[in-house]
Parts: C-alpha cells; sequence; structure tokens
C-alpha cells in the first residue's frame, strides 16, 4: 500500500520544480501517459507537447503557489491554491484555484498521471488588461510567449478555454449539493466543471462537479474530505 507522504511528496514537488525553474525536474515527475489541464477547458496537454507548455507559461514567470488546504484519496490529491505570479515585466496575478494530482504507481515509482489545474481564464486575464505600460508590455509578452510556443491554434484554444459552464453551471452544482454542504464558496468554473471549497461536518471540504455542458446537468460530483494536516 502506497504510503500518504510518499503521495503527498511528490505533489509538493511540482510547485518546488516550478520555484526553482527546474524544467527537466518537474517533466521527470509526470507518467509517459501524462495529461495536463491547465487550465481545465483547454485543449490538454500529451507526449511531447509538456516542455512548450514549460516554456510558453512557467519559463517567462516566477511563479508561488500559496497552498490553503490539501485533500487525499487514495492516489488523488486536491489542493485549495492561489498561484501567485510574477511576469517578467514585474506585473503579478494572483489566480484562484483548484488542482487535482492523479498519481499512478511505475515500476515502484509514483508518477503524476493527470493534473488538472480549475482556474477561470477571464478573471485572469482581465488583470492584465488596464490601459497602463506595464501591463499592456505584460500582454503582448504573454501573447508572443504563446504563439511562439504553442503557435497560433494553441494559442487561440487556450483563449476559447474562457468558456465554461458559467453562472448556470455553478447555480445547477449549489442546487445538486442542497444541504449536504455548508458554507460553499470559492467556486470556480472551467471547462465542463466546477469545484469549490465547502464544510462537511464541521471540516473543510472540496468539491468536483463535473456538468453536461449544454444541459448544465450534473453528471458526477465528488466531495473531498481527508485532510492532509
Amino acid at each position: 500500500m502506497v504510503a500518504t507522504q510518499d503521495v503527498y511528496d511528490v505533489v509538493r514537488s511540482s510547485p518546488a520544480a516550478v520555484a526553482a525553474h527546474d524544467k527537466a525536474g518537474w517533466i521527470a515527475l509526470f507518467d509517459d501517459d501524462y495529461v495536463i489541464e491547465d487550465p481545465v477547458g483547454w485543449q490538454p496537454v500529451r507526449g511531447d507537447d509538456i516542455s512548450g507548455f514549460w516554456d510558453a507559461f512557467i519559463a517567462p514567470n516566477d511563479i508561488e503557489f500559496v497552498v490553503h488546504r490539501d485533500w487525499i484519496d487514495g492516489l488523488h490529491v486536491v489542493r485549495d491554491v492561489t498561484v501567485v505570479t510574477t511576469l517578467g515585466t514585474g506585473l503579478q496575478v494572483s489566480t484562484p484555484a483548484h488542482l487535482r494530482y492523479e498519481l499512478v504507481e511505475r515500476d515502484g515509482a509514483l508518477k503524476v498521471q493527470r493534473m488538472a489545474a480549475h482556474w477561470e481564464v477571464l478573471p485572469n486575464v482581465s488583470q492584465l488588461m488596464r490601459p497602463r505600460a506595464t501591463h499592456l508590455r505584460s500582454m503582448a509578452a504573454m501573447n508572443a510567449s504563446m504563439l511562439r510556443n504553442l503557435g497560433p491554434g494553441g494559442t487561440a484554444r487556450f483563449v476559447g478555454a474562457i468558456r465554461s459552464v458559467g453562472k448556470k453551471g455553478k447555480r445547477a452544482v449549489r442546487a445538486y449539493l442542497g444541504t449536504r454542504v455548508d458554507d460553499l464558496d470559492k467556486v470556480i468554473a472551467s471547462g465542463n466543471t466546477v469545484t469549490a471549497n465547502c464544510t462537511v461536518d464541521g471540516r473543510p471540504a472540496a468539491v468536483i462537479a463535473t456538468l453536461d455542458r449544454k444541459t448544465r446537468n450534473v453528471l458526477d460530483c465528488r466531495i473531498y474530505t481527508d485532510l492532509i494536516e
């Protein structure tokens, strides 16, 4: 049986490698058959695309993950975080997010098979959309980095991640949960999912719900209650 601490150590290694700008170390955390959804709703990153993803979004910036809480379920870890990104221009962007890591044991070693980052693109990009020189330079630099490393198609698909189940999806999840949870907050719609913090039996918990994009019906809803303390 895999120890909780071993799972947690792998998950914590990811932001540590990002902070250290250790590209090789970060890539080595992932399984050969990995999937990165960052943000959820954008085209998943697979295969050799991981290098371009790093070069587009991580390499030019200094990124800090402010961790508020972690929950574990077997080989899965859900993190409630705020991602603070300092761009090359010095401008800071703060992004509320929920991160889900799904690990797999491969040849005696734990690897990240899937990493899903739930955050909303529009509030993130809106922090750069101000008529000031620093903001304009930051937006131009970000667009240039994406075009250089992802190409026009990848850049367009990233922008397309603005579309999600939105406010209607959030309302649908609130209605679906009803009285099962208390204090629902930090509700995030990304792609066809809604994530949130809540309270279950007086203890902090996390929700990840998957919805039908057209009907906004809840197809699956998981509540994570096992805190890592």
